[in-house]
């Protein structure tokens, strides 16, 4: 008798993005094409724009390390971060998994 919707979370989307990633876009769009096309020399214009509108549009697509996460939110979490804060990385993951790990690998 009533309809259960299946996406209850579902933001907006216009044109495939959402509102927010949209005036990030065009704000963005705005700066790049208005403001900053005065500090560019002639010659390098054409580069400029298909640079400038490249970087845009990679910002809002997803990100490849974290499908959750857009470009541009991933840029902000890396430059947010606390670079004083150290994180052990295991160089020799494999060989240590071989000698220490669980079960007996060695003869």
């Amino acid at each position: 008798m009533y309809d259960i919707p299946k996406e209850i979370k579902a933001k907006p989307r216009i044109v495939g993005l959402e509102v927010k990633e949209l005036i990030i876009l065009l704000v963005s769009f705005f700066l790049f094409f208005t403001v900053l096309k005065d500090l560019v020399h002639g010659i390098l214009f054409i580069p400029y724009i298909l640079i400038a509108g490249g970087t845009l549009f990679w910002m809002v697509m997803p990100s490849r390390n974290n499908p959750r996460l857009k470009n541009y939110m991933s840029l902000y979490f890396y430059f947010k971060r606390n670079k004083y804060t150290y994180h052990a990385v295991d160089v020799k993951k494999v060989m240590n998994d071989y000698l220490y790990g669980e079960g007996d690998h060695r003869e």
